[in-house]
C-alpha cells in the first residue's frame, strides 16, 4: 500500500474524507463531494482533502500520424496527428473527458481542502499523521494555497 492509500485510510479513521480524481476542476469537485460516508456518517466539509482530474491527468502529446506522415487520413481522423503518451499502465477514466493517473502511478499531487479558518486549523492538526503515513507536505500554512503532498 503506497503512502497515499495509507494516508487515505488513516485520515478516514480521523473522520476525514480523502478523495482522488474528483470530477474536473476545483469548482466541480467541491460540488461532487459526498454528503455521507459509506457507513452513513456525515462528511464534515471542514475535514476534506482531495484532488481533481486536472491534478492527476495523463500528459498526452500529438505526433505525426505514421499512416499519412502528418498530412491527413482516416487513421488519424483527418487531422494529421495522433494522441499518444510515453506512459504505460491502466489509467483511471472514471471521469468523463479525462484520462488520469492512479495514486499508484503518481508520487505526488496538489490537493484541495477547506481554506477557511476551521479548515486550516484541521489541516494543521493532521500534519503529523501525513508524515506518519510516509508522506511529505509542502504548504505555506494558509487557506489560500493548496498543499502539495508527496508519497
Amino acid at each position: 500500500m503506497n503512502g497515499f492509500r495509507k494516508l487515505q485510510q488513516r485520515l478516514r479513521e480521523e473522520g476525514w474524507y480523502v478523495g482522488w480524481n474528483l470530477p474536473c476542476c476545483q469548482s466541480c469537485a467541491w460540488g461532487e463531494l459526498p454528503y455521507e460516508f459509506e457507513d452513513g456518517t456525515e462528511v464534515d466539509f471542514a475535514k476534506v482533502l482531495f484532488n481533481h482530474s486536472q491534478d492527476c491527468e495523463v500528459d498526452y502529446v500529438y505526433v505525426d500520424c505514421e499512416e499519412c506522415e502528418g498530412t491527413s487520413c482516416a487513421s488519424c481522423e483527418w487531422v494529421g496527428s495522433v494522441k499518444t503518451t510515453n506512459e504505460t499502465g491502466e489509467f483511471d477514466d472514471s471521469v468523463d473527458g479525462f484520462v488520469c493517473h492512479t495514486p499508484e502511478q503518481q508520487n505526488s499531487s496538489t490537493f484541495c481542502f477547506a481554506g477557511d479558518k476551521q479548515g486550516v486549523k484541521n489541516l494543521k492538526a493532521i500534519l503529523p499523521i501525513i508524515e506518519e503515513c510516509g508522506c511529505s507536505i509542502y504548504w505555506n500554512g494558509k487557506g489560500d494555497t493548496r498543499p502539495d503532498i508527496s508519497w
